[in-house]
């Protein structure tokens, strides 16, 4: 009896072993993070590796665009199997679709799923889609970190300090605070800057020279390491993005760009090209100029006159009404309905103070090349804009326009004399 029973129980546990092991040799989906290249200018690689007891159907990369937290995810390309190597290779500079400046910071995650609908994800990483075709120095401060691969320290460091000091002065005027860290990427030249910059025709590249602009919300590319006035213009966007935009409030061109103009503290040849006007009365309407001029020969007046307009809002009536512009647009407002909240008076009513100011009549009706625009339309996704000589020897400021007039008709037969504009990435 004993020995039966020794026998039934033997016969039980290898029953149970049986019973219990395609349990335990499941496979449930596995994934692992394979990392990123950088491919600099042309985007980056994401590569994962997973497998399952049953085949992967699915995988997933999902991203976040820091810091403005914009998010996406997409489907890589595989054959299904039990056991998956792949990659995707998100693009870098494919406007309208896709454009990532140097120093932008991707947040990602991989996800899998397998025949059963199990899933399995990776913990979440961070990867720094920096421009590899330079080996950078970096210099930081109170949040704020100036790249730099050629020349010396000490002009990266006055570069640093101006820095710090232009948000600072804007935030005090403003009102506001920038509470992520900003970064500046100096270049040495025009041909090295331009792969940097978002992708634009040829003939946008042959006519137009840009030398600084704010590509996103916290960085700012700038040629030249003592160029201190495109320094101040393009950090000066970053505070107005702060102070103003918002997912439902967009500033006007004029009051944007005559912000920038007045924070780089010289206007240099805008001054002039606003006096010509004033001496010749052909100022441009406020509301031609609430978007972006399409017309090269307009662009030295639109950057004064805005300057004048910003400059006698702050100048007569006080930072803090001029803050509160800023923050009525950005709460949704319409730039007239904001005006007067803040003022007391519309755009047409500012234009007719301002023009008293300078001794001339109220303006007429808008001649028909001046029909209003829009008052709170988003500019195109690059900068580019001319300015005066830089401090320390510089060239030129944000743009050198050279457009011949035989360029300048080609351009407009294809309707690409917009192209020799000014603007600046949103």
């Amino acid at each position: 009896m004993l020995r039966l029973a020794l026998l039934l129980a033997l016969v039980v546990a290898a029953l149970g072993l049986v019973a219990v092991r395609p349990a335990s040799a499941q496979v449930s989906p596995t994934v692992a993070d394979g990392g990123v290249e950088n491919k600099f200018p042309g985007g980056m690689v994401f590569r994962v590796s997973t497998q399952s007891d049953s085949p992967i159907q699915r995988i997933r990369l999902h991203y976040t665009v820091l810091p403005d937290g914009t998010a996406a995810s997409t489907e890589a390309d595989f054959q299904p199997a039990t056991s998956v190597s792949t990659s995707f290779t998100l693009e870098g500079n494919n406007p309208p679709r896709i454009y990532l400046p140097p120093g932008t910071t991707i947040r990602y995650h991989w996800e899998v799923t397998d025949a059963d609908g199990d899933t399995a994800a990776t913990q979440p990483a961070t990867f720094f889609y920096d421009d590899i075709r330079f080996r950078w120095t970096s210099l930081e401060e109170d949040g704020i970190t100036v790249y730099y691969y050629s020349g010396s320290e000490r002009d990266a460091q006055a570069m640093l300090t101006e820095a710090g000091k232009t948000i600072a002065s804007v935030c005090k005027l403003l009102g506001v605070s920038v509470n992520f860290p900003v970064k500046v990427w100096i270049y040495r030249s025009v041909q090295e800057m331009r792969p940097a910059l978002a992708r634009r025709s040829e003939t946008f590249e042959q006519s137009v020279t840009t030398a600084g602009v704010r590509v996103s919300s916290d960085t700012v590319l700038v040629l030249g390491n003592v160029s201190f006035i495109t320094l101040r213009h393009e950090l000066t966007h970053v505070v107005t993005a702060v102070a103003g935009e918002g997912p439902f409030g967009s500033l006007p061109a004029w009051l944007d760009e005559g912000t920038a103009v007045y924070g780089q503290g010289d206007p240099g040849g805008y001054r002039e090209a606003l006096n010509r006007a004033v001496a010749h009365s052909n100022l441009l309407s406020i509301r031609s100029i609430s978007s972006y001029p399409g017309d090269p020969a307009k662009v030295d007046l639109f950057y004064g006159q805005s300057w004048g307009l910003v400059s006698y809002l702050i100048d007569e009536h006080g930072a803090e009404k001029f803050a509160r512009l800023f923050a009525e647009i950005k709460s949704g407002k319409r730039t007239d309905e904001a005006l007067i909240a803040a003022y007391g008076f519309d755009q047409d009513g500012l234009e007719d103070e301002w023009r008293a100011s300078l001794g001339l009549a109220p303006r007429q009706e808008p001649s028909p090349s001046e029909t209003p625009q829009p008052t709170a339309t988003k500019a195109p996704p690059v900068s580019s804009r001319p300015g005066p000589n830089e401090d320390g020897g510089g060239t030129s400021t944000w743009v050198i326009v050279g457009v011949a007039l035989g360029v300048a008709a080609l351009a407009g037969v294809v309707g690409l004399a917009g192209l020799a504009l000014a603007r600046r990435m949103r």
